[in-house]
């Protein structure tokens, strides 16, 4: 993603397209390594935009979830939050936005807080997700990222089982939940 993200720049730079670096960062992720894909999903951006491309205007045309609520569902897990997790689910139904968006997009960030827990130095300062994700790194234990993350890509696979898919993202988040690892307890 980042070649792609490197060279979609550099052609819109010579194109004198304004350009978004949050919008080409989705679009490079979109595209899975293919240029070809990134610059078809460029140039239907720019007419979706209006001849811009803007984050949230490529969110809308990706199906993308904002990450907001994927860091509210991350935090709401690591503090083994229920209600939040379900309300946030809810919203995301409400809003029609996309139940396998919202678990790549939880995949991406598990991935990014594993890689701070293993590697604190490797901080992307470049990218504004980062104090975000840093807390939520340092929020959540080690060995329960990595059981969320394989939990996330393996409930997008059973998305498609489930007859609503937003019942399948709840169910998903809440085996999340089940999963968690017990805190230690004291006392006798």
């Amino acid at each position: 993603p980042e070649t792609v993200l490197e060279h979609l720049q550099t052609v819109l730079l010579n194109e004198q397209v304004p350009a978004d670096v949050q919008a080409l960062r989705l679009i490079a992720r979109a595209a899975r390594g293919s240029m070809r894909d990134a610059l078809s999903l460029t140039d239907q951006a720019i007419a979706f935009g209006s001849g811009q491309l803007q984050e949230a205007t490529v969110r809308q045309m990706l199906g993308s979830v904002d990450r907001t609520y994927v860091f509210q569902l991350i935090d709401a897990l690591a503090r083994a939050d229920g209600r939040t997790v379900v309300d946030v689910s809810e919203t995301l139904r409400i809003n029609g936005l996309n139940a396998a968006s919202t678990l790549e997009e939880m995949s991406t960030v598990l991935q990014r807080m594993a890689v701070l827990q293993a590697v604190p130095t490797a901080a992307d300062a470049a990218d504004p997700d980062t104090a975000e994700i840093t807390r939520l790194a340092a929020a959540m234990p080690a060995d329960e990222t990595q059981l969320l993350y394989s939990m996330c890509l393996h409930g997008r696979a059973e998305l498609g089982l489930a007859p609503d898919e937003y019942a399948a993202l709840t169910m998903v988040l809440l085996r999340l939940l089940a999963f968690k690892p017990a805190a230690p307890r004291s006392g006798p």
